[in-house]
């Protein structure tokens, strides 16, 4: 236990000793009490704990949007683009070097010299680049979790799902790091590999996503796409489209890659709002602004879009993905001479 606490607190050390570490986290906690300093006056919104006010009457604090708007902002955008991009780019430029620094000459063998498995040893440095995401989402979290709290007298600790989802999302591209970092012991091609992987798996993450949308979604709602004129037209949901099947080819492709857009994505299923859920089931961010009521057939076609998924498809596929990796990667360090 002694010699697991010491290689984990090694981990630390290092990412404590990174200025971006410190960066990201100072920067989540400004992201984070943005949000928090959001309010809602007789007028719209305020911004900065009242410094600043929008007038935007669709918003008071006595309107259900108003309440709609302020959940769907951490769900819908601060989690999809701050936790679930911006703050990963920066944990994977932190945390990258960790392997490659681990096997220079000097450092692995005063490691493996220690009375710990070569097992463990793997398993602790690969967790300690981990920590580095779940410090910063839960340090977010607790934030978000005060915040809403006091604005919606919702104090909800699924706001805490975000820390394993996204923590899990990081290691679905960390892997990829480690695995490049092992084999070429260089810091820069582990993380320019880890990015263009992830750049890829986004794409046809993308691709899924806006294939879905044309062959279900629109036809659902009454919407096709004539592809002579680019103009949107009427339709009806046609079983035997060939935009179904290219859907559907697409989706097989896609099933066998890590889900990292789809995990974030899952934190909407995952955080429960209570009374205020089955409000937003099926809503957006830019439903809520467009005002008026909501169209019940949009709605149930944005709910089915957004559970399209099952959990295996999302955290099974993907986790085996990881295991994947992660044993050839470990097999590759336990057989080599150091």
């Amino acid at each position: 236990m002694r010699q697991a606490a010491t290689v984990l607190l090694d981990s630390l050390r290092m990412l404590r000793a990174s200025m971006l570490f410190w960066i990201s986290i100072w920067i989540s906690a400004l992201v984070a009490l943005i949000y928090a300093s959001i309010g809602f006056t007789d007028n719209g919104i305020s911004v900065l704990f009242g410094a600043w006010d929008i007038n935007a009457p669709m918003l008071n604090k006595h309107s259900a949007e108003a309440e709609a708007f302020y959940l769907l902002l951490f769900t819908d955008v601060i989690a999809r683009y701050w936790l679930g991009w911006f703050s990963l780019v920066l944990a994977l430029i932190s945390t990258c070097s960790i392997f490659p620094n681990f096997l220079q000459v000097g450092s692995i063998e005063l490691a493996l010299s220690k009375p710990i498995s070569r097992v463990r040893l793997f398993l602790l440095k690969y967790t300690g680049g981990l920590l580095f995401v779940a410090v910063q989402t839960g340090l977010f979290c607790l934030i978000v979790f005060f915040a809403l709290g006091f604005r919606l007298n919702e104090w909800n600790v699924t706001i805490f799902w975000a820390v394993p989802i996204i923590t899990f999302s990081f290691s679905l591209i960390y892997c990829v790091s480690v695995f490049i970092g092992l084999v070429t012991r260089s810091t820069v091609f582990a993380l320019l590999g880890a990015i263009l992987f992830w750049g890829a798996i986004l794409i046809a993450q993308w691709t899924e996503d806006t294939f879905y949308k044309m062959a279900y979604l629109m036809p659902d709602v009454g919407v096709g796409m004539d592809f002579q004129t680019g103009q949107l037209k009427e339709a009806e949901p046609d079983a035997e489209s060939g935009l179904k099947k290219a859907y559907q080819a697409i989706h097989s492709v896609t099933q066998v890659l890590p889900k990292t857009r789809e995990c974030t994505h899952s934190l909407k299923r995952l955080i429960k709002f209570e009374e205020r859920d089955s409000m937003l089931t099926g809503v957006d961010l830019g439903m809520v602004l467009s005002g008026g009521d909501v169209d019940p057939q949009l709605k149930s076609a944005m709910e089915k879009y957004e559970n399209r998924h099952s959990w295996f498809t999302i955290i099974g596929t993907s986790l085996l993905f990881e295991l994947i990796v992660m044993g050839v990667t470990f097999g590759i360090f336990a057989r080599r001479d150091y």
